[in-house]
């Protein structure tokens, strides 16, 4: 794996103590054996987990959570509903739930046994999900791994690019062309010649600036007046889109794992 941004923040929910602490040396080790930087936060009941208001990656958790209504299926509704793009993975060791589940979400599904290169393999399929682009960077010539996520705008230096993201800025050898082909995500939009934008950090915009934000920091760059009224129609669709993902109990990134 290379280095630059990419780590994975996860949640493991069971409230079977020592299912609980299989599932975390499962994971540790398979992302050890990655590379791959992960924050692992866990959890002993489905409540715990809907009122936390971190927003994880990939959430590893039991379906049969004994909290009377509040099972793992619950959990997976209101986490889908605050954060459509993580990535459950249902833990179960009766098969009776599978039919309802499947059949109502459409879920795909792991048969026993489990073991860690069965995991290694869902993982690359979820960082492929997630799209992340290799980088040369100009200083020192590392490659390196960003997530199209944590990208807040690229826009050209000189002959490069320069990428900047919720962690800092690179100079890519690439130049400002090549690299926007390589951000296929639709959350991007070109609103200047000189700039393309990753629309989850758009505050606001008018005919002459786009105004950006990642917590405390941020941004301005130029809208181009010929490009206003199609950046503007990607924004009131990007919108549209965002409202209909977080209003639709979307499972189609959950997988049972039987364990």
């Amino acid at each position: 794996m290379l280095k630059g941004e990419l780590d994975m923040r996860i949640a493991i929910c069971d409230d079977e103590k020592d299912a609980l602490q299989q599932t975390i040396n499962i994971v540790n080790n398979v992302f050890y054996e990655m590379n791959i930087q992960c924050y692992i936060d866990q959890f002993t009941n489905a409540l715990d987990l809907v009122q936390c208001k971190k927003q994880y990656d990939v959430i590893f958790l039991d379906i049969e959570l004994k909290e009377h209504d509040k099972n793992g299926v619950w959990a997976a509704k209101m986490t889908k509903q605050k954060n459509p793009e993580s990535i459950i993975i249902f833990t179960t060791n009766h098969e009776e739930y599978i039919d309802d589940v499947i059949e109502k979400y459409a879920f795909r599904y792991w048969s026993k046994p489990i073991d860690e290169y069965r995991l290694k393999k869902s993982m690359q399929v979820i960082l492929d999900r997630m799209q992340v682009i290799k980088v040369e960077i100009y200083e020192g010539r590392d490659n390196i791994a960003l997530p199209l996520c944590n990208i807040i705008y690229i826009t050209p230096e000189g002959k490069h690019c320069k990428i900047v993201t919720i962690k800092g800025e690179y100079i890519a050898t690439k130049s400002f062309k090549e690299i926007k082909e390589h951000l296929t995500a639709k959350d991007f939009c070109e609103c200047h010649g000189s700039y393309y934008v990753n629309l989850n950090y758009v505050e606001k915009y008018s005919n002459t600036e786009v105004y950006l934000k990642y917590k405390s920091h941020e941004y301005k760059v130029h809208m181009s007046r010929r490009l206003y009224s199609i950046s503007k129609n990607e924004c009131l669709l990007w919108e549209a889109k965002k409202y209909d993902r977080q209003n639709r109990y979307d499972y189609s990134d959950c997988i049972i794992m039987f364990g």
